[in-house]
C-alpha cells in the first residue's frame, strides 16, 4: 500500500511535465508569421552596369601641348604613344608614355587628346597603370553635371607593373538630367601627377597609362505622363 501511493505521487509530478513538452512545439509552430512591409530602402537597384572605354591610346595623339606644370621652375615633362609591353587587358597594343622632371610640391598636368565625356550614370571609373616604385599620387580631375569639379584620387605609384587603379564615385559627384529635356553629363577634365620625393633637387619620374573605362548603366527616366 505504501508502494501504491509513492507512485501516485511520482505520476502526479512526472505527466504534467510530460504533457507540457508535448504541446510546446505546437505553440511555437501555431505562432503568426511576422509581415516584413517593403519599403523604399529594401528597393535593390537591379539596372546592370556595363564597362565602356573612354580612352584607349589606339589611335589618339599626344604631345607636349597636353602637359602643364602648376609650379614651372626647373620642370620638364614629356608624352609619348607606346607600343611595347602594353597593359595585360587582352586588347590593348597602344599606351600613353608619361615622364617628368620634379619634385614633391609640383604638379604634373596631363589634358586628354579628346573630350572624355560619360553621358550615362556611372558607378565607377578606372586606368590602367604601369608603376615604377615612385612615391608620386595620380589623381583625376571630374566636372559633374552640376558644374562642380572634382579631384578624384586614384592612389599612389610606389609599386612595380601594370595595375588597374579604380576609383568610386560618391554621392557628392551629381549626376542625374535636371529635367528630361536637358541631359547632363560627367567630363573627365584632366589627370593630375604629384611626386612625393623630398630632394632638394627634383627627379624623373615615370609612368605609362592604358585604358580608361567606366562602368555606366543607363539613367531612371521618368516615364509617367502628367498630361492626364
Amino acid at each position: 500500500m505504501k508502494k501504491l501511493i509513492i507512485f501516485a505521487l511520482a505520476a502526479a509530478v512526472i505527466i504534467p511535465g510530460y504533457s507540457q513538452d508535448k504541446q510546446q512545439p505546437q505553440q511555437q509552430s501555431a505562432a503568426p508569421e511576422k509581415k516584413i512591409e517593403k519599403s523604399e530602402s529594401a528597393i535593390v537597384d537591379t539596372k546592370s552596369y556595363n564597362e565602356i572605354v573612354l580612352e584607349d591610346f589606339e589611335a589618339s595623339q599626344y604631345a607636349k601641348k597636353n602637359i602643364d606644370f602648376l609650379v614651372s621652375r626647373n620642370q620638364q615633362g614629356d608624352l609619348s604613344i607606346r607600343e611595347e609591353f602594353p597593359a595585360q587587358n587582352g586588347r590593348s597594343k597602344k599606351y600613353l608614355g608619361v615622364k617628368f622632371f620634379g619634385r614633391k610640391g609640383d604638379t604634373l598636368k596631363i589634358y586628354p587628346a579628346k573630350d572624355l565625356i560619360i553621358n550615362d550614370y556611372c558607378r565607377e571609373i578606372a586606368v590602367w597603370v604601369y608603376g615604377k616604385k615612385f612615391s608620386g599620387e595620380l589623381s583625376m580631375m571630374i566636372q559633374d553635371a552640376g558644374g562642380d569639379n572634382h579631384r578624384l584620387i586614384l592612389g599612389k605609384l610606389d609599386f612595380l607593373g601594370w595595375r588597374k587603379l579604380v576609383i568610386r564615385l560618391g554621392s557628392e559627384v551629381r549626376q542625374e538630367d535636371d529635367l528630361l529635356s536637358q541631359k547632363k553629363f560627367i567630363k573627365i577634365l584632366h589627370f593630375q601627377y604629384r611626386p612625393g620625393n623630398q630632394t632638394q633637387q627634383p627627379i624623373w619620374h615615370y609612368f605609362y597609362l592604358d585604358d580608361i573605362t567606366a562602368m555606366v548603366r543607363e539613367k531612371y527616366t521618368d516615364r509617367q505622363s502628367d498630361d492626364w
